[in-house]
């Protein structure tokens, strides 16, 4: 029998297993030697038409249902580029043609260093993809054209290419809008430090040479009046008797004084309130200047100090101090940043929101940092475990595991930080990777007895530097979609045994995009029968088309089979709606994708809460 026979048998063997078979089960059921067996199932595996998970020391084949990495390639929103070791350019997706403004078909096949990328790339860039480096680079690629710059976040690893030589990859995404805004937050800073920079430096250089004679300080005195009085701050001048003996016009205007009203002593408790941390310290400060303190040598500036009637916010700087016959004077100048506060308060509530929206998630979540300690652990994970919020945060999340598994065991947030380790995909099925998020399959088990299935999601977030943050986990609960989804298999029916029962909304399409099934809640959310629409192609389907305009999502699942789970908004009859969506893919006895299963649920309450909570004054959200 010929070597391609023999793999043919091994294959159809693992086809009719679809659990998977060990090594020492194809040598006993094909009756042929365990070298023999292992040779053609690695062969199956390298050729992409297996799978091989490890289960302590035996490793566990199972047939493969991989799409091409072309096709997964296309539909990345990050760019792919993946290097041959003879420096050819192997893939780009359109992801990253997009990036670096050159078509994929410009650059494959391409050396590159005489490609339309070497003029992108450094030199430490190019030198990297030739020869990966051992561990991952990541970095900051700028790209400018005549009338943008555009920032690109890329890493840069080494990879095995599938005739088993080590090429290279990187995947790059773009953060212009990210680092522009820090950039822009930066500059506007900058902007301020330098005014302060050079008001600083007028005010000391004529006040020093109004030493020299009574009449030039006379005069550089009224040019420097001249001056602060056209300047866009607040500046004043404060005697040692504790009175504002200077204000220009800007200061008036701020403050609604009229001629003769600056040395009011209510002024200075306007403008440095005792109640504010920073206006105490001025406060002090001003009554130091009585007391003949000429040493300011201790005091951080600026203080920012925020009116709380206007809602204005200023920066309050030292300039100098004058010693005169009687003392010296303090001239203070308050430069308004309410715009830039202002701008750094929507960013913290916009963080805010987003934890909200966490916690009030439909699915039990938690979120580690780096060191693995809880820093959020919302309701649902609440009523599941247990276990308050309040007994989580800042501890290790090892010490909860029990309360949700049932027993001590990794978390899928591990693999976040150890990508790696068979200890601890031991302990999952189904793993499947989406971008830089992992999806999987696994067991808990409860007090009673009993075990529960759950659909378990981790992503990674990281800081504005790149570096890996945390990662934020979800679970949920697919026992009975198991469950069901096993009952229905045996009897030939696709998902009808639970669907008529649950209060989500199911629908069924197949390859050919006619759908197949659709549940009563379904029927009701769309104000149709399910029968109406049974048998339509999902193109001609106007009642679903109003929920799902194009057909991507289901493209996409078909194309990778990975499932997606999103939320989206829809308008409906005028009514705007919050769907959680999942699009599951269903595969035939012979391990291909034939059908897709939908389910919504209509999680409007928590976009009303969310409307809700935009309104609301800062610092009105319950903890």
């Amino acid at each position: 029998m010929s070597a391609g026979t023999y793999e043919e048998q091994v294959y159809s063997l693992l086809s009719q297993h679809r659990e998977g078979l060990t090594i020492e089960e194809v040598s006993r059921l094909l009756e042929v030697t365990r070298t023999t067996a292992a040779r053609y199932l690695e062969s199956l595996y390298h050729a992409g038409r297996a799978e091989r998970r490890s289960l302590g020391p035996a490793k566990i084949y199972r047939p493969s249902f991989r799409v091409s990495g072309s096709e997964i390639l296309s539909i990345l929103d990050e760019g792919v580029l993946i290097m041959n070791p003879d420096g050819t350019v192997r893939e780009a997706n359109p992801a990253f043609g997009s990036l670096v403004s050159l078509s994929p078909s410009d650059l494959i096949g391409r050396a590159l260093q005489y490609s339309s990328l070497s003029g992108i790339f450094s030199e430490d860039i190019v030198k990297n993809l030739l020869s990966p480096p051992e561990q991952p680079v990541e970095g900051i690629l700028h790209i400018s054209d005549k009338q943008t710059v555009r920032y690109m976040h890329y890493r840069i690893f080494a990879m095995q290419l599938p005739d088993g030589e080590t090429g290279s990859a990187m995947i790059a995404q773009d953060r212009t809008e990210i680092l522009s805004s820090k950039e822009k937050a930066q500059s506007l800073v900058s902007e301020y430090e330098h005014q302060i920079s050079l008001i600083n430096s007028d005010l000391t250089n004529h006040l020093e040479k109004a030493k020299n004679t009574v009449r030039e300080v006379s005069s550089r005195e009224r040019a420097i009046r001249d001056l602060l009085q056209n300047v866009r701050a607040i500046i004043l001048k404060v005697n040692t008797a504790g009175r504002v003996v200077f204000c220009n016009h800007y200061a008036s205007e701020i403050a609604h004084l009229h001629d003769g009203e600056q040395d009011h002593p209510a002024l200075l408790k306007s403008l440095f309130p005792i109640t504010d941390e920073h206006g105490a310290l001025i406060a002090e400060k001003i009554n130091a200047v009585r007391a003949g303190e000429t040493d300011f040598s201790g005091w951080d500036s600026p203080l920012i100090i925020e009116n709380r009637v206007t809602d204005q916010v200023y920066s309050w700087n030292l300039i100098r101090l004058r010693k005169g016959k009687n003392g010296a004077s303090m001239i203070l100048a308050g430069f308004d940043i309410t715009d830039l506060i202002h701008r750094e308060r929507q960013v913290v509530r916009s963080q805010q929101r987003m934890e909200w929206i966490l916690d009030h998630l439909p699915d039990p979540t938690f979120a580690i940092d780096n060191t693995k300690q809880v820093i959020l652990w919302n309701k649902q994970l609440e009523i599941m475990t247990g276990l308050q919020s309040e007994e989580t945060i800042g501890k290790p999340i090892d010490l909860f595991v029990p309360a949700i598994y049932g027993y001590s065991r990794p978390v899928l947030a591990d693999l976040i930080f150890n990508r790696y380790d068979p200890s601890i995909n031991a302990f999952f099925k189904n793993i499947v990777q989406e971008g830089e998020a992992l999806t999987a399959e696994t067991i808990a088990y409860r007090q009673d007895g009993t075990s529960r299935i759950y659909w378990v999601k981790v992503t990674p977030y990281y800081t504005e530097s790149g570096e890996l943050s945390g990662a934020i986990q979800s679970l949920r609960d697919i026992t009975a979609f198991r469950e069901g989804e096993a009952k229905i298999r045996d009897e030939g029916e696709l998902l009808r045994g639970i669907a008529e029962h649950v209060l989500d909304d199911i629908m069924v399409i197949n390859r050919a995009g006619t759908i197949l099934y659709a549940n009563p809640s379904l029927g009701r959310l769309i104000g149709t029968s399910p029968e109406k629409i049974i048998g339509s192609h999902i193109s001609e389907a106007h009642e679903i088309r109003k929920i799902f305009p194009t057909c991507d999502r289901f493209k996409s699942v078909f194309i990778t089979g990975i499932p997606i789970h999103e939320l989206f908004t829809i308008q409906y009859e005028g009514v705007e709606m919050l769907m959680d969506a999942m699009f599951i893919p269903e595969k035939d006895q012979a391990g291909l994708i034939s059908a897709i299963l939908i389910v919504l649920r209509n999680v409007t309450s928590l976009l009303d809460e969310i409307s809700s909570l935009q309104l609301r004054p800062a610092g009105s959200i319950e903890s």
